[in-house]
Order: structure tokens, then C-alpha cells, then sequence
């Protein structure tokens, strides 16, 4: 479909998704433009491409040289731009469309998961690339070594986050799924629940062709049952010993860790993570090593790449210190993903860690109260935030009081603060702040500002 589509437009471009999957696009040889509702980061790499971006939505943006326009799930029916599409017969598509028509005649090396894929698939693109192997990539964050979230390579090799969310992930075709969990998430979309959800990476592990492979998580006994019903090779690695690709030996080093990997083969190597601390970024690991492993690739020189590995930015990223107290920003938004990043930080010298917590979606929210009751046990200390709605219509009784009364009930935390004021916030966290402390500014949402506002606030109480 891509040869007769010279001219594209991407609405709502200016997301991470979106705007890598434009730029692969235009390297593509497309002609592309876009639109969003604010500029960011992200519409201003695309401008500094030279790719015409639109700040607001205009149905005079869309023209009728267009030859398809490029939408996600959030963007309704009611865009003036998408009706004008409509209007003058132009193909919609969906983003996850675009991103597979992007990689035909190319190897897709698909990360998916609950939680985990955007880590994974940097890491994925960053150990392909290390390799000689001149990847392309589109990922959902940005990854620290390139500066940038989609690279266009020489390569076969195609990586990808695959987004499950909205079952979009489905137009893709991998070559290799690498799935790291599989649990209840986007429930507002999966009305199903956990069936309907695995029942839909069933689907996408079997849309692997028999040459491929199906990389998954030991950990998950029911994850690698799954991957089995696919019908396809499976390489299943974690600590247990019936893992085909075994981990051992692991400890942490700094902000890092150091472990042992053993291959079904007989194949031994060591990794070295620098900058990403925890169990759940040396599983991360273990699975890039294994995709390569299966496609035949070396195993040892791709876990040395790893070594080299900065992360990708809101995954513990620092955000910087001020009288004693270091403020890291993380994306986690599940109650898995909490858990995940608060134990690495447990394992960490600092006295206290004090979290400020704002949850993402009303829906996620209510449907797992009881599940972030649990989920902040590392924690010392935890500052609630109200609901950041990403698009969402709120639902009545749901707000940031109903995680803090489910932490509170669980009685593991010392001190639980719900503050449903934005410009209050800053103020209540740094006057809570002691020298020694780590301080996560977490969640999906616009969290990730808060972290220098609160620096600021320590800085002025200093002076």
C-alpha cells in the first residue's frame, strides 16, 4: 500500500508514537506533514527535520493531494480534520497500520507486554544496532544514546514497540514477538478482561511465521503455556532452570546490576547493566539477548552492547539533587510496574524513598484500587496527586483518594498524603523532603514537570 502513498498527514503527530512512526515515514520518502493540539519536544524534532507540523486542528490542513491520513485511538471522529478526510475520500489509517506497512520486506523484532516494552525494545534496538546489524527503529520513548525515539537503518531488521492497548499490535506481523507479561491492563478497552486480553497475544504470537520465534518471560508459568498454544518455537527466559535461557549469579553493582546468562545450547555470558537497576531490567535483558540468540546472532557481543546502555528517558531518569535529595522521574502507571521500580530503588543507598504518585486514567484507577493498595510497600512515604485523565470522562467517586485509602488500609506505608491541588503539590512534597532521601515523581501523565518544580522548592527553602 505504501508505493501509491507519496503524501501522508499524521493527526495528533506530536505524541511518542506518533511522531517516530512520521519521521520513519518521511525517511521512507514520503511527503508528511502533521498536527497537534500543542508543540512539544517531539513536534519540534519533526519540524527540525524539515516536516511541516500544524499547532491546532484545521480541516484546511487537510488537502486532497493527500494520499492517506495517519490517526491513533484517541483521536474522535468529531477532528475537523478527519471529517475533512472523510469528506474527500481520503484513506484513514491507523498508526499501527502505518508502522507495519513501514517495515514490509524487512524482519519485525516486535516488544510487547503489559509492562516493560518500551525499555525492551531500546534495548532491542540499541544491542541490533551494536551488532552492525544498521536496524530501523520506532520505539515509545526516548532512548538516551540516539536522542531521539525512530531511527531509519540499511538493515533487515525492523524493531518496534507493538502497543497493545487498543489490539492494534495486530496489523504487525513479527518475525520474532518478544513478550515480556501479559496481565489486566486498558480494561476499557478488553471488556473481557484477562481472557479476552490473552486470547489477543495468543493471536499475535501466532501471526509469527514457523521460521520465527516466540521470546517470553519464564517468570509467567501461564505466559509460557501460552506462547506453547502458539504452535511456534518458543525460548523462554528467567531464573527457574527449566528456562531456556537461564539467569544466575545476579547482584546489584550501584545503580546497576550484574548476572549470568545460560543458553540451551550451552552457551554462557556475562551482563553488565550500568544504569538500570532491578530484577525486572535484567529480565529486560535476558529477553533482548535471547531474540538475538534465536536469530542466530552473538550472543556474548550482544549482551557487551548492553553494557553501554544509558536507558530511555522517564525510566528512572534523574532528574537532578538539591540539599540532599535526589528526584528520579519513571513512567510506572501499573501496579506491576510500581512494584518493579520501587524494590529496585529499596535496593539502593538512600535512607528514605519518598514517592509522588499521580495515577493515569479513571478507569485503570477504579479497576485495580485494590492492586495499588499493594503496590506501594517500598515505598517510605507517598504523596497522592488527583487522576490525570488522558482523554478519559471521569467517573464519580474515583479519584486519587481511592489509591490513598487502599494504600492507608494495606498499612505498609508510613505516611500517605492525598493532595488534589496541582500548585500545592510542589510545596507539600519538598517541605516532607530530608537529606538522603529518593524522591520517584511517577506516573503517565504530567507528573513528570513536577520533579523540577520540586528541586526548585528545595533550592529556596536552602537559601
Amino acid at each position: 500500500m505504501t508505493d501509491n502513498c507519496k503524501r501522508v498527514h499524521f493527526i495528533g503527530v506530536g505524541g511518542v508514537g506518533m511522531s517516530g512512526i512520521a519521521r520513519v515515514a518521511a525517511d521512507a520518502g514520503m511527503r508528511v506533514s502533521g498536527s497537534d493540539m500543542k508543540s512539544s519536544r517531539y513536534t519540534d524534532d519533526l519540524v527540525a527535520a524539515g516536516i511541516p507540523i500544524f499547532i491546532g486542528h484545521d480541516a484546511k490542513h487537510v488537502t486532497d493531494d493527500i494520499d492517506a491520513v495517519v490517526i491513533s485511538t484517541a483521536i474522535p471522529e468529531t477532528n475537523p480534520e478527519l471529517v475533512r478526510a472523510r469528506e474527500l475520500g481520503i484513506a484513514v489509517w491507523h498508526r499501527a497500520h502505518m508502522l507495519a506497512e513501514l517495515g514490509r520486506g524487512k524482519k519485525t523484532l516486535a516488544a510487547c507486554g503489559t509492562h516493560g516494552k518500551t525499555t525492551t525494545s531500546s534495548m532491542l534496538a540499541t544491542a541490533t544496532d551494536a551488532l552492525g546489524l544498521e536496524p530501523t527503529f520506532v520505539v515509545g520513548g526516548i532512548v538516551d544514546a540516539y536522542h531521539t525515539n525512530a531511527v531509519s537503518g540499511k538493515g533487515d531488521y525492523y524493531v518496534v514497540e507493538a502497543d497493545e492497548s487498543d489490539g492494534s499490535f495486530l496489523n504487525l506481523s513479527p518475525y520474532v514477538a518478544l513478550v515480556t507479561n501479559v496481565e489486566a491492563d486498558h480494561l476499557d478497552h478488553y471488556t473481557g478482561g484477562i481472557e479476552e486480553i490473552r486470547a489477543t497475544f495468543l493471536r499475535f504470537m501466532q501471526s509469527v511465521p514457523e521460521e520465527g520465534a516466540v521470546v517470553v518471560c519464564g517468570e509467567d508459568p501461564k505466559l509460557v503455556e501460552l506462547a506453547k498454544k502458539s504452535g511456534r518455537r518458543v525460548v523462554a527466559y528467567g531464573f527457574g532452570g527449566d528456562c531456556d535461557t537461564r539467569i544466575s549469579n545476579y547482584r546489584t553493582h550501584g545503580v546497576g546490576s550484574l548476572f549470568t546468562l545460560s543458553f540451551a545450547d550451552g552457551t554462557v555470558v556475562d551482563v553488565e547493566l550500568k544504569c538500570n537497576p532491578g530484577i525486572h531490567n535484567a529480565l529486560n535483558a535476558a529477553g533482548v539477548i535471547s531474540v538475538l540468540w534465536a536469530l542466530g546472532e552473538d550472543a556474548a557481543a550482544a549482551a557487551a552492547s548492553l553494557s553501554n546502555f544509558q536507558g530511555v528517558r522517564r525510566r528512572f531518569d534523574l532528574v537532578g539533587e538539591a540539599c540532599g535529595v535526589t528526584v528520579v522521574d519513571d513512567y510506572a502507571h501499573h501496579p506491576t510496574e510500581i512494584k518493579a521500580t520501587l524494590a529496585a530503588a529499596a535496593a539502593l543507598d538512600f535512607k528514605r524513598v519518598v514517592v509522588l504518585f499521580q495515577p493515569h486514567r479513571y478507569s485503570r484507577t477504579e479497576s485495580l484500587a485494590g492492586e495499588f493498595g499493594e503496590a506501594f510497600n517500598d515505598a517510605d512515604e507517598l504523596v497522592l496527586m488527583d487522576v490525570y485523565a488522558a482523554g478519559e470522562a471521569p467517573i464519580e467517586g474515583v479519584d486519587g483518594s481511592l489509591i490513598a485509602n487502599a494504600v492507608k488500609q494495606s498499612g505498609h506505608v508510613a505516611d500517605v498524603t492525598y493532595e488534589p491541588s496541582k500548585e500545592a503539590t510542589p510545596a507539600l512534597v519538598a517541605s516532607k523532603l530530608k537529606e538522603g532521601d529518593l524522591l520517584i515523581t511517577m506516573g503517565a501523565g504530567d507528573v513528570t514537570t513536577f520533579g523540577k518544580k520540586i528541586l526548585a522548592e528545595l533550592s529556596r527553602e536552602e537559601a
